[in-house]
């Protein structure tokens, strides 16, 4: 079953088109998201390590792939997984062609087989069927793999999604039906760690 990303309606034609960034990359990579979201430290806080598998679900032009393929080295690999062509380009002119990451131009987790460590960073709340998406990332992990989701807290903030758009901590907890490491982060988000 694909796990669609939420859709939102082309104004011009009405037609139902999924949530893609269009514009300047640079702003998926601002001074102010490299301060709020400093991928480094995100990554060794999930203990990320050398030779180890990583899906990044919702990758972008790689802001965590980019540095998660350093930490894994040689040995690991990255599997970066995104519904847009053109971000996916991006990333891999970005990669300047490592063997040790996968791209995968996608909505769903359909055809990854398991992961040391899954990374849900800023996309729950895009997606459908996030009840479904959570249980196939658990289904996923390797023997003490890690789910990490980090979302927009479900409050007012100056930034991000809309509140009914936002996804709650406590809904995500019960989704994946057991209690996360609860990471520090700044209070726009929630850092959870969900371990096998």
């Amino acid at each position: 079953m694909a796990l669609f990303w939420r859709g939102v309606q082309n104004v011009k034609t009405g037609e139902i088109v999924a949530h893609i960034f269009e514009g300047d990359f640079r702003k998926l990579e601002s001074e102010e998201r490299r301060k709020l979201l400093p991928a480094n430290e995100i990554l060794r806080e999930a203990g990320v390590a050398n030779g180890e598998t990583v899906v990044d679900f919702g990758c972008g032009i790689g802001y965590f792939t980019i540095p998660a393929l350093d930490i894994v080295g040689e040995n690991g690999k990255v599997s970066a997984i995104d519904l847009s062509k053109e971000r996916l380009e991006e990333l891999k002119r970005r990669a300047n062609g490592r063997k040790n990451l996968e791209i995968v131009n996608a909505d769903s987790m359909d055809g990854i087989s398991r992961a040391d460590v899954i990374l849900a960073i800023t996309v729950l709340h895009e997606i459908d069927g996030q009840r479904e998406f959570v249980s196939k990332c658990m289904a996923s992990l390797n023997p003490n793999g890690r789910l990490v989701v980090i979302d927009w807290a479900k409050k007012k903030t100056s930034m991000g999604p809309p509140i009914e758009h936002r996804i709650g901590k406590e809904e995500v907890i019960k989704m994946a039906g057991k209690s996360p490491v609860e990471h520090k982060i700044d209070g726009n988000f929630y850092f959870l760690e969900f371990r096998i």
